[in-house]
């Protein structure tokens, strides 16, 4: 039996057939007014819950199950990392949404409170209606006891990078500019740094030097930069983490070679640009989980690696020996959380395990799936044995013939990246 053929708890892929349970706390009677006639073309798939005051909301939150809670950060009596860190231990896999004023925003993201994510104040319901449907689609697999379980020993979890969602508000405006795209990135220096370092190198092929975070929005393009984005300033978040067994600079390395082969392994198959666009994000973000656990359970990350390294297994076979979940399906809950598309959620979750997603068709999920398995050789950036690739899967998508064909495509796109 193959590694990809090991049997593992299958989680539950089935859309919800109950409606979605909203609960908003402490919402300023305008928001509240906004919010309620807002969603009312929603009333039969989704149940909307309101409570005046967060004491009423943790009640609630332990009597019913909640999908989603939005909560006014700045109501009175309102102290959100201690209410989100409540939160977490009484329903875990709640969405947990905040609605704060653009200058508090940075102080909710310094104190790390465990917020999904940061909705600016007054509530835009067309935004939080978008925000709830990508989440809510993207979360329906995410439903297995080991996973819940896992979820819920988890303290600490990355928030959205603010550059990141303003960058997002300029890209989907009326009149959106690639230029003030690049202004947006260059209030950071150091992403404006590690951006023009990834557009400068092997990977990118250009014949002149690119010195500005503008004119390297230009010629990355829309999907492109927001990829870049988001993953850089995730692994930042990650960057003072320190294990003995386990390197973020490593597994910075093994992404980003991750989401370069899945693009490219797109563009040999001819794919649509959407399918592109989510198999870069999904490569570099695969391996989310991995961080999220090494700041949250450093113990436990650490003893798969060892136990892994001693039976010369493979590191999520371990992790499933061990808990019965893994990191894949922690980053792909994140990402839904965030809101990104089921693609990329589902490119994240399944890609140790694709016979389980609901597409069966070449995908975001193929392109990850066989960039970490046939387009990397030996062992993992942890010193793992690396899982060989699903023969199985291939088979149901007719392409187990194109091994052979990627092997070579692959070594020659490494040559080009180095």
């Amino acid at each position: 039996m193959t590694t990809s053929d090991t049997p593992t708890p299958e989680l539950a892929i089935a859309a919800a057939s109950s409606p979605r349970a909203i609960l908003c706390i402490a919402l300023t009677p305008e928001d509240t007014t906004t919010v309620r006639e807002g969603l009312q073309d929603t009333a039969e798939k989704w149940r909307v819950e309101f409570v005046s005051n967060v004491r009423a909301g943790l009640a609630a939150l332990e009597k019913t199950s909640f999908d989603a809670a939005v909560v006014d950060l700045q109501a009175q009596g309102v102290d959100a990392p201690g209410l989100f860190k409540t939160m977490m231990e009484v329903s875990p896999t709640t969405l947990r949404l905040g609605i704060i004023t653009p200058p508090e925003r940075q102080a909710i993201q310094q104190v790390r409170a465990a917020v999904h994510q940061l909705l600016t104040k007054p509530c835009d319901v067309k935004v939080l209606k978008a925000v709830l449907a990508r989440a809510f689609s993207a979360q329906e697999f995410l439903t297995d006891d080991n996973f819940t379980k896992l979820v819920s020993g988890i303290r600490a979890l990355p928030v959205l990078p603010n550059i990141y969602t303003e960058l997002m508000q300029e890209l989907k405006s009326a009149d959106p500019s690639l230029e003030r795209a690049g202004q947006i990135v260059a209030k950071d220096m150091g992403l404006s740094a590690k951006i023009l370092t990834l557009v400068n190198s092997a990977f990118f092929g250009l014949g002149r030097p690119i010195t500005h975070p503008s004119d390297a929005a230009m010629f990355l393009g829309t999907e492109t930069l927001r990829a870049l984005v988001l993953s850089l300033q995730v692994f930042s978040q990650f960057s003072q983490v320190r294990l003995k067994e386990f390197s973020v600079e490593n597994l910075w390395k093994h992404s980003w070679t991750t989401g370069v082969l899945a693009k490219r392994l797109c563009e040999f198959e001819e794919t649509d640009r959407a399918t592109m666009d989510e198999a870069f994000i999904g490569g570099l973000l695969h391996d989310l989980g991995k961080l999220v656990l090494a700041a949250n359970m450093p113990t436990q990350l650490e003893d798969v690696i060892r136990q892994g390294k001693l039976k010369k297994t493979t590191f999520w076979e371990q992790e499933y020996q061990l808990s019965g979940a893994s990191h894949a399906e922690i980053g792909g809950y994140l990402l839904s959380k965030w809101g990104l598309s089921a693609g990329v959620v589902e490119a994240v979750a399944f890609h140790h395990r694709p016979l389980l997603a609901r597409r069966q068709n070449f995908s975001a999920l193929t392109a990850v799936h066989v960039a970490t398995t046939v387009g990397q050789k030996g062992l993992t950036e942890s010193g793992l044995t690396r899982q060989p690739v699903s023969k199985e899967y291939l088979a149901a998508l007719d392409l187990e013939g194109r091994v052979e064909g990627w092997k070579n495509f692959f070594s020659e796109a490494l040559e080009q990246k180095s």
